[in-house]
This record gives C-alpha cells, structure tokens and sequence, in this order.
C-alpha cells in the first residue's frame, strides 16, 4: 500500500500544482490523486517519480429525468475514462448526486441507465469508477451499504467501484469498519481522512445541525487531518490489509485548522505524513 495526497482544500489549491507536486514527494508521498483539469499533469507527477493509481475527482451532474443533464454526464464520464486509458491511470474517484424530488428506486433506475454503457465502455478500456461515499446533507447517491448494493446489483460491472473513507460513515454514526470487509471486492481507493465529534454542538444544533441564519457559524463535527479525530487508523488499517487491498491511501486533508493557507496546508501534510507512515511501513 502507497500513501498518497492531493490538493483537497483552500491552501492547497493556492501552489501551483507542479509545485505542489514537488513538495508532497520531498515530505515522501509516493503516489498524487491526478487531477483531470490540469494540461500534462500525468507527465508532472511521473517526472516527479510518483505513481498515480487515481484520476479525480469526477463531479457529474446530479441524476436526473433530464435527458440533456444525463448526456451531458455520459459525455463528461467518458472523456474521463478516454484519459485514464490514454495515461494507463486505472480508477476515476468520482461523486453523484441524486435526482431531487425522487425516490430511492427511482433514482437507482436512472443510474443504471447512465451507468450501464458507461461501466462497459470502462471495462473495455481497463478502468473502474470509485464513487465517494461522501453524503452531502443527504443528497448523494454512493452514500450506505444499502444504496452500495442496489447500484452494484442494478449495474454489476466490476467497472463500477468504491472510493472507501472512514470520516463520512463516522459522523453519521455509521460503523465504519464491517462495510469494508462486506463489500471488499469493490473497494478500488481508499481515502484517509478523520471526524472530529464536538459534542457541545451536537447538544445544542442535533444531528442535523444549526436551523437559523442568524445563529452563529458553528457544528457538531469536522473533518480532521488522521489521528486528530475518532476513527481508529489501526483497525482501518489492518481491515484493508485483510480484504488484500493493495492500492493507495490517499490524504484527503480537508482540516480547518492546518488549511487556510499553503502553509499550513502543507504542515498539516506533513503531520498526517508523520502519522500515517508508521501504520504501513
């Protein structure tokens, strides 16, 4: 297994990503999430000596009854499965809404029928999706292990892939590590981000957070660099080890606190770096 990164939040997005790359290989990651709108940045991170198991990530469309939207998606997934295979990058990271005002089923229906030429046009091409289990407010379709097997069974392509983290199952109160080992085969990435609860916030705003504008900024959780949060890096760990994955664990950094500035951004690197390097020497 690798330990890799990418330009996941403000600071980051500041450096020029030739420098970005630059630096994360002089703090010794060996592998970058290849972003797909930056000219030649599959030659950036191999002149760099880096691998890229990961292109990403894929923002789609939300789903929807709209044939123009669901074209347009087909026709941004494809151009992305065209690069992956002309720069031998194996896997998409990639996201997708689901239809508003639709039901579970319903929404389920319309990506098998985006998905289904999709997967097969990938397989083809010798690349697979890793859809993010990355909820936002609850209108995202890759988001539980329920949903997770009515898109594998309604599209059962091997094309069709996770993107495993930890942090979204953990605010959710979901247990984050029998889902790896539950659908193991189709888990193609895997992220290394943390949750940190703040249970003072979670008393006064529950679980769904604040309700009023003029109720001051504030949450019951936030995304940690690992090891300054709640999930176990062991036990993730060594659950990805036991279903053979082999790929990268890839840093997304989204912590408010090592973020605003590349700076600190790259501190924060540094320090999830430190912490991580140890677990899969």
């Amino acid at each position: 297994m690798q330990l890799g990164c990418f330009q996941s939040n403000h600071g980051l997005h500041q450096i020029e990503f030739a420098s970005f790359v630059e630096q994360v290989a002089l703090l010794g990651y060996t592998a970058i999430d290849m972003p797909l709108n930056v000219p030649d940045a599959a030659a950036i991170v191999r002149q760099h000596g880096l691998h890229i198991h990961s292109a990403g990530a894929l923002h789609l469309p939300d789903l929807s009854p709209d044939a123009t939207v669901q074209e347009e998606s087909a026709r941004r997934a494809t151009a992305a499965i065209e690069s992956c295979a002309r720069f031998q990058i194996p896997t998409i990271t990639t996201v997708i809404g689901r239809a508003s005002g639709y039901s579970g089923e319903e929404n389920i229906a319309l990506f098998s029928e985006l998905f289904t030429p999709l997967a097969a046009h990938a397989e083809a091409k010798g690349v697979k999706f890793a859809f993010e289990n990355w909820p936002r407010g609850g209108t995202m379709l890759a988001t539980t292990p329920e949903m997770w097997d009515a898109m594998f069974t309604a599209v059962p392509s091997a094309a069709i892939g996770l993107c495993y983290d930890p942090s979204h199952f953990y605010w959710q109160g979901i247990e984050y590590l029998q889902p790896i080992y539950d659908f193991g085969d189709r888990i193609v990435h895997a992220h290394a981000k943390d949750t940190e609860i703040i249970e003072k916030g979670r008393n006064r705003y529950g679980i769904y957070g604040r309700q009023l504008a003029a109720t001051a900024e504030a949450d019951w959780w936030r995304y940690r660099l690992p090891g300054y949060g709640a999930v176990n890096w062991y036990r993730y760990l060594d659950a990805l080890v036991q279903i053979g994955y082999e790929g990268v664990l890839s840093v997304e950094h989204e912590d408010p606190v090592w973020s605003e500035t590349p700076e600190l951004a790259l501190r924060g690197l540094r320090l999830a770096y430190a912490f991580l390097a140890p677990l899969i020497a």
